[in-house]
């Protein structure tokens, strides 16, 4: 009696799993191009009730991956790889100065957007070898908007000094009243990491990682020694954007139930103001 409850509920199961699944539009079969993106692969993934689709920009080459599923709390994020060989923060402290200011939005609309937008979730984040700008919202109005925000921030920041200087590092006195008074390193992303590298954790696993994988890009600490951090320079940060910050060295994702061909729509206006597989910092 109990193996057949079993199999009732595992059957059941099964059976909500597949009446969840959104059906993917014709115009998404493997081998059609949609705004510019070809569809290259379509496959169900029946335990988590989503068919994922893969596909490729055909003039820059970015990739994109959607995860179509009926959840009305909906996901964008832009992916880069981002691999340094150094301690600086470089691709770290570059995250931070992406979210300043752009070319469309010279205010630090990134910013601004936390109290004007309905988004659910709005961050980024940078590990050892790649970052990631997410965000998430319920509304599609909210969504093209933060997704404009988002993609102009990353493809076309300003990347100001004073930014660099602000998030990255600088020289100030010690006290701002007297000018006169010690010089000390200051910033965000320094100050960040100085409290970081505090903790005993830290400097153990950073410490095992560039013993156990020297000369690889573990072996460094992607969010910043504070002592190597005041080796990086503006012009360096502004190289790395230049050489990292491309379509066709991204991976463009999103999920929910709205509808992708939208995005896509979107995104490939978007690129088409980009020179194909190169950033646009100015």
């Amino acid at each position: 009696k109990g193996k057949k409850m079993l199999r009732l509920l595992r059957n059941s199961s099964r059976f909500a799993r597949a009446s969840s699944f959104q059906s993917v539009p014709a115009e998404l079969a493997v081998g059609q191009t949609v705004h510019g993106f070809r569809v290259q692969q379509v496959e169900a993934v029946p335990d988590l009730a989503l068919t994922a689709l893969a596909l490729q920009h055909g003039r820059t080459g970015a990739r994109y991956l959607h995860l179509l599923k009926a959840d009305v709390d909906n996901v964008f994020a832009v992916g880069l790889r981002t691999p340094s060989s150094t301690s600086t923060g470089v691709a770290h402290i570059l995250e931070h100065t992406t979210l300043c200011g752009s070319q469309r939005f010279p205010c630090r609309a990134f910013f601004n957007m936390l109290n004007r937008s309905l988004g659910t979730s709005m961050n980024a984040f940078t590990a050892s070898d790649h970052t990631v700008y997410p965000f998430s919202t319920t509304n599609p109005q909210d969504f093209a908007n933060l997704m404009q925000v988002y993609l102009d921030a990353v493809f076309s920041p300003l990347l100001e000094k004073h930014a660099f200087e602000q998030e990255g590092w600088r020289l100030t006195p010690q006290e701002l009243s007297d000018p006169a008074s010690p010089l000390m390193f200051k910033g965000v992303v320094y100050n960040e990491m100085k409290g970081a590298m505090q903790s005993a954790d830290s400097v153990f696993y950073h410490g095992a990682t560039s013993q156990l994988m020297p000369q690889t890009i573990y072996a460094g600490n992607s969010g910043g020694d504070p002592l190597a951090i005041p080796t990086l320079t503006w012009e360096q940060l502004r190289a790395f954007h230049h050489d990292h910050y491309r379509p066709d060295n991204a991976l463009f994702f999103s999920y929910g139930d709205m509808d992708v061909r939208g995005h896509l729509q979107a995104l490939d206006e978007f690129l088409a103001r980009l020179p194909a597989n190169s950033g646009n910092t100015s």
